[in-house]
C-alpha cells in the first residue's frame, strides 16, 4: 500500500551500470552498458509476447525500432491462453525461444512462476532502470509476485469500481457507497460477473478491503442483475436500463461517450474509499528462464521501463508507474493524498478467489461463461 504525495520529480543524471551480481547472473557481471549494447546487437534479435492490439503493437514493436534499429524483434501479440500452451509445449521438447513475456499478471504468477519459466528480473535492469525516485511508491512497489523478483508491473491506471449515471441519480441519493444497499436502488445495479476473473472480481475485492464481507454479501443480495457481457454492462448503465455498474470497463464506456452517450457517467468521488486500487492491466513484464538473447533481452527491459519506453506506453492509453512519463490517461492517473494497492500482486491471490466463492454463496443466478470476443487471426511473430 502507499499513498502518492507528489507527481513531480527531478531526473538526475545517474551510472549505467548493470545491476548484476546475484546468483544466477549472465556473465556480463562488471560489463558498462556499451558493451551490453554491442553483444545485444551481435545476438541481433529478441523474442517478446506482449498484448494484442495495434495500440500495444505500437509501444511494443514500432517503438523499440525507432530506438534500437539494430535489434530486430520477433514479437506475438496474443493473449496468454495461446501463447502459453505453445510455449509449455516447447519447453516440453526442450526448445527454449522467448526472451521476455509483458502480460497481466494473473496467469503469470499464478500459472508461470509455479513451473519456473521465469528467472530473476532485476540481474538485468540497470540501477538507473531502478531508482526509486522515478516510479510511484518506490521501485520495489511494481513487484507483482511474493518473491519480488520474477514479474514486474509498470503501468498504474486506477480502478474506478463503481460508475453511476448522474444524469439519472441525484447526489442526495448517494452520500456514501453503504447508500447502495438502501431499497430505492435495489435492481437498479448490474455487476460485472463477480463469479469470475475480470473487473467485476476486482471491483469486489475493492469494495471488500474497505467495507467487509457482510457488507459486500449485502450488496451482492440487491437484486442485482450479473453478467458477463462487458459491453453489456456499459451500454446498460448508458441506456439508463441500469443507474449503478459495478466492474464496468472504462474502455466499454468510452465507446459509447466517444458518440456523444453516457458523457455523465462518472466514478464515485475518491472521498468514498478508505483505500482504491490500482490495476496493472497488460502492463508487467517477467524475463524468461534460459531466454537465448540475454543481452538483447536486457536492452529491451530496460528501454520498456525508460522514460522514452513509457511513454510510448501511455500512448496505448495507459498510465505508466513512472512519475517523469505524463499520464496517458488522466481520468485513470493516481491521484495525491489518496491511497492505493494493487490487487493483481499474488498477495491478494486467495483474497480474490475469496470473493469468487462469497459470490458464488449469495448469488442464485445461474453462471453464465464469459463470452470471447471475437479478433482476427493471430498474427505470426515478426
Amino acid at each position: 500500500m502507499f499513498t502518492l504525495k507528489s507527481t513531480a520529480t527531478a531526473l538526475g543524471a545517474g551510472a549505467l551500470g548493470l545491476a548484476l551480481g546475484m546468483p544466477g547472473a549472465f556473465a556480463a557481471l562488471e560489463e558498462d552498458w556499451s558493451t551490453v549494447l554491442a553483444k545485444a546487437k551481435k545476438e541481433g534479435v529478441v523474442v517478446v509476447h506482449g498484448a494484442p492490439g495495434k495500440r500495444y503493437r505500437n509501444v511494443f514493436v514500432n517503438a523499440f525500432r525507432k530506438a534500437h534499429p539494430d535489434i530486430k524483434i520477433k514479437f506475438s501479440g496474443a493473449s496468454n491462453r495461446v501463447d502459453l500452451p505453445k510455449l509449455l509445449r516447447e519447453r516440453k521438447a526442450k526448445i527454449y525461444a522467448w526472451d521476455l513475456w509483458v502480460s497481466g499478471s494473473g496467469t503469470a504468477v499464478g500459472k508461470m512462476k509455479p513451473r519456473g519459466i521465469f528467472q530473476p528480473l532485476e540481474q538485468i535492469l540497470t540501477k538507473q532502470t531502478m531508482n526509486d525516485k522515478h516510479w510511484l511508491g518506490g521501485f520495489h512497489d511494481g513487484w507483482m509476485d511474493k518473491e519480488k523478483k520474477y514479474f514486474y508491473s509498470f503501468d498504474g491506471s486506477v480502478q474506478n469500481p463503481i460508475q453511476v449515471n448522474w444524469d439519472l441519480v441525484k447526489k442526495s441519493q448517494l452520500t456514501s457507497i453503504k447508500d447502495l444497499i438502501k431499497p430505492e436502488f435495489a435492481g437498479k445495479i448490474v455487476w460485472d460477473e463477480p463469479r469470475l476473473n475480470g473487473s467485476g472480481n476486482g471491483a469486489s475485492l475493492t469494495i471488500y478491503k474497505n467495507f467487509g464481507e457482510d457488507f459486500l454479501r449485502q450488496l451482492y443480495a440487491q437484486k442485482v442483475v450479473f453478467t458477463s457481457n462487458r459491453r453489456q454492462v456499459a451500454e446498460w448503465v448508458v441506456r439508463g436500463r441500469y443507474v449503478i455498474g459495478i466492474g464496468l470497463g472504462e474502455n466499454d464506456l468510452k465507446v459509447f461517450q466517444k458518440e456523444g452517450l453516457g458523457l455523465n457517467i462518472k466514478p464515485l468521488p475518491d472521498s468514498y474509499y478508505k483505500i482504491q486500487q490500482i490495476s496493472p492491466g497488460f502492463g508487467s513484464v517477467g524475463f524468461i528462464d534460459k531466454a537465448p538473447h540475454r543481452y538483447a533481452a536486457a536492452v529491451y527491459v530496460n528501454w520498456l521501463l525508460s522514460k522514452e519506453g513509457q511513454t510510448a506506453w501511455a500512448a496505448v492509453p495507459r498510465n505508466s508507474r513512472r512519475l517523469d512519463v505524463k499520464p496517458g490517461d488522466p481520468r485513470l492517473a493516481p491521484k495525491t493524498g489518496v491511497s492505493y494497492f494493487n490487487g493483481q500482486k499474488e498477495e491478494f491471490s486467495k483474497t480474490r478467489f475469496r470473493m469468487q466463492a462469497i459470490a458464488k454463496e449469495v448469488i442464485a443466478a445461474p453462471l453464465e461463461k464469459r463470452k470471447r470476443r471475437k479478433r482476427g487471426k493471430r498474427k505470426k511473430k515478426q
